[in-house]
Formats: C-alpha cells, structure tokens, sequence
C-alpha cells in the first residue's frame, strides 16, 4: 500500500493520485485502530437514511484536504485523521441524535483541540503521537476542521438564500 502513501518526490514525478489516497494507508495497526474509533464516532453521529446529496460535503471536505496536502510543505503523509476532523463538524452539526448542547460541546471541544494543536505543536506530551510511534500531521487535523466548518457555513447559507426564496414577502 505504499504506493497509495502521500511521497512529495513520487507527486512531483507523475503519481498525481497520491494526495487523493493518502488518506486510506495507515502507519500501523495502532494508527489504523485510532482512526477506526474515529469512524465509530462518525458513525454515531450519522443521522439514518441520509439521501446520496448528503455525501457532497463529506467529499468537499477530502478534495479540499487532498488539494492541502498536494501544496504542503509535507514530504511523506498517510492517515485518516485530517479528514476525520472535517466529517465530524459536519456530522455533529447534521445529527439530531443528541441535544443541541451536546453536539455545540462535541464541536468546542474539537476545535479548541485542533486550534490548540496547531498553535503550541511541540507544547505538552503528544499522546496520540507515542501511541502510534510517529510524529502526528497536527496540520492535517486543521485542513479538515476548516473544510468541514466551511461546508457546514456554505450549506447554512444555502439554507438561508432557500428560505428566502420561499418566504413569501
């Protein structure tokens, strides 16, 4: 699977597709694991029969991480993560299955995690990264926590344009 593996110099070389599917190749069974409890979360999150449209933002948020890691100052990359962060505001901004006040306290909690991350990378013990034996790409988590926020804005103004085509004035 490594020629599925995000590699700058492979990009450079031709293997365009590389930025596409880093996000399936994992670094270990530990790595893996982390990001399946990921897709667990996800899933709970999930509001049930979602219609096909449903998945448009879910594929924004990995063409616009795919494109950030292709500009990137990253020489090698694989993992889920970057894209988890995205699916995950936008699937607590869509589920029903829990109190607003749980899905607002979910979606603090994320993003200050990120945020946080991002601004101290080298601050405090970095649990995940000794968990799975690798230094963590905090600034993937970013790309998917902006373009999961930026789905979430685009379809809540696509909303509001609807609506006001509706409101009868």
């Amino acid at each position: 699977m490594d020629w599925l593996g995000y590699d700058a110099v492979a990009m450079r070389s031709g293997e365009f597709w590389r930025p596409f599917t880093a996000w399936i190749t994992q670094l270990n069974l530990r790595h893996w694991l982390l990001n399946q409890w990921g897709l667990i979360v996800l899933w709970l999150l999930w509001p049930a029969r979602q219609p096909l449209k449903a998945l448009l933002p879910y594929l924004v948020v990995w063409l616009l991480c795919s494109v950030a890691l292709a500009v990137s100052d990253y020489d090698r990359y694989v993992g889920l993560s970057g894209l988890l962060y995205g699916w995950l505001v936008i699937g607590a901004v869509r589920t029903r299955a829990y109190p607003v006040w749980v899905q607002l306290l979910f979606l603090l909690i994320l993003s200050g995690k990120v945020i946080l991350e991002n601004i101290q990378p080298s601050g405090g013990r970095d649990w995940v990264g000794e968990l799975i034996a690798a230094d963590v790409a905090h600034e993937s988590h970013l790309w998917g926590l902006l373009s999961g926020w930026l789905c979430v804005v685009i379809d809540w103004l696509r909303q509001q344009v609807q609506s006001m085509r509706v409101s009868p004035d």
